[in-house]
């Protein structure tokens, strides 16, 4: 019997000699906000990463909020979250008027929007939270995420990356979302047709992220292509979405297609063909019962065109006279014969001239030439020997230099 009271009490003491010491090696760690190695992680809060720690009679709770409390606590299993949130809110005080400014530079199909509130402090914690250190990938930049005028993230969906000066971080798909969830938050509504200019340019269209159908080329045809597959009947995740289909005329007119998907509604499309100088029937139309249980967007094509339909889901069955007969209706076309792009198309060179507004660069793209000119709206922002990506209308004016209708100038941080 007192062997066996002597051996619990040994074991008894070893457990304690090792958790006084684990405590002392970890108590140590926290104090200099480093993770403990002595325990084992037991939750995650969903607050921005908050992560609580159990170890041998001792708590650690690593606070990641997403105003930017990031502390470390440890104390007794006893210890709670809630324990420290005076602290946490005394902190948000302190913190409430510093928010980050946080501008969101989109590409392609993403609009430039400014982030304000709570967001700021959300998308630049979940940024500072990745480590910067990889290779650079050959993505397509997504958008820039830029933090008081100073901190520059170049967002690449394609190989989900986040480039930040000449390294960058490899995220997850679900790293990416919550970057992603944020930026769709603060998305303003789209602009009513009706406020659209009436001389909207085809480089704008193209730079708004609107589908562009010109008469040599359709632009953005991947935002078309996304439009349908989130909005399908066969997408188990079928989720609303909107694009705007720009159409110009020979002369040179636009004409304005809008098609919008509210999930648990069905569709709406509005037609406007007020800019268009020698149109017969000027006018805005918008068709809105065309519920989801009955239309789908489908595209469809013949031997010269192709064509985006509102296609029927299949036979209805009717139940009165009185009831709509539901047809299909065709959104817009364009010739089979046409170039497609998913963005626009773009070429890298180096800049070899700088001039009041004008850029002269000498470009890697043979079919472009030796020499173009690009206009900016800042040259000052340009020195000789800069490498750019330039996106343009795909049109060429065969003087030389050459010379572009350009929709977008980036530089190339090498």
């Amino acid at each position: 019997m007192k062997n066996g009271i002597k051996i619990l009490l040994i074991i008894l003491g070893v457990i304690i000699i090792l958790g006084l010491t684990f405590f002392t090696v970890d108590y140590n760690r926290v104090q200099k906000q480093e993770k403990p190695i002595f325990c084992v992680k037991d939750a995650i809060a969903n607050d921005g990463g908050t992560e609580e720690y159990l170890g041998l009679g001792y708590k650690v709770i690593d606070f990641n909020r997403y105003n930017g409390y990031d502390e470390m606590k440890i104390g007794s299993w006893f210890m709670k979250y809630e324990d420290f949130e005076d602290e946490y809110k005394e902190y948000g005080s302190a913190v409430e008027e510093i928010d980050p400014e946080v501008v969101i530079n989109g590409y392609n199909n993403m609009p430039d929007i400014t982030i304000t509130g709570e967001d700021t402090t959300k998308i630049k914690q979940i940024l500072d939270g990745f480590s910067y250190d990889g290779e650079l990938c050959d993505g397509i930049y997504s958008y820039e995420i830029i933090i008081n005028d100073e901190e520059h993230y170049m967002v690449k969906q394609d190989c989900k990356a986040i480039e930040k000066g000449d390294k960058q971080a490899d995220i997850t798909e679900e790293e990416l979302k919550s970057i992603e969830d944020i930026i769709e938050k603060n998305i303003n509504e789209h602009e009513l047709i009706e406020n659209v200019p009436v001389e909207y340019p085809i480089d704008q269209a193209i730079k708004d992220g609107c589908v562009v159908i010109s008469n040599n080329a359709v632009f953005n045809k991947g935002r078309l292509d996304d439009f349908i597959i989130n909005t399908s009947a066969d997408n188990e995740n079928r989720q609303s979405d909107f694009i705007r289909i720009v159409k110009y005329t020979i002369e040179g007119d636009p004409i304005i297609t809008d098609l919008e998907y509210k999930k648990g509604a069905g569709y709406i499309l509005t037609y406007d063909n007020t800019r268009d100088a020698f149109g017969a029937d000027t006018k805005i139309t918008t068709y809105e019962d065309m519920p989801e249980e009955i239309y789908n967007v489908a595209l469809t094509e013949d031997d010269n065109c192709i064509y985006v339909t509102l296609a029927l889901q299949g036979v209805i069955d009717y139940d009165s006279e009185s009831e709509r007969e539901y047809e299909p209706m065709t959104v817009v076309n364009y010739s089979k014969e046409l170039t497609t792009y998913e963005i626009s198309p773009s070429f890298i060179g180096e800049v070899t001239d700088v001039n009041e507004k004008v850029l002269t660069v000498k470009s890697e793209d043979k079919n472009i030439g030796d020499a173009v000119f690009v206009s900016v709206e800042d040259t000052s922002d340009y020195t000789i020997g800069d490498k750019i990506e330039v996106f343009y209308t795909g049109e060429v004016l065969e003087t030389y230099p050459c010379q572009i209708y350009e929709i977008d100038v980036r530089k190339i941080d090498e």
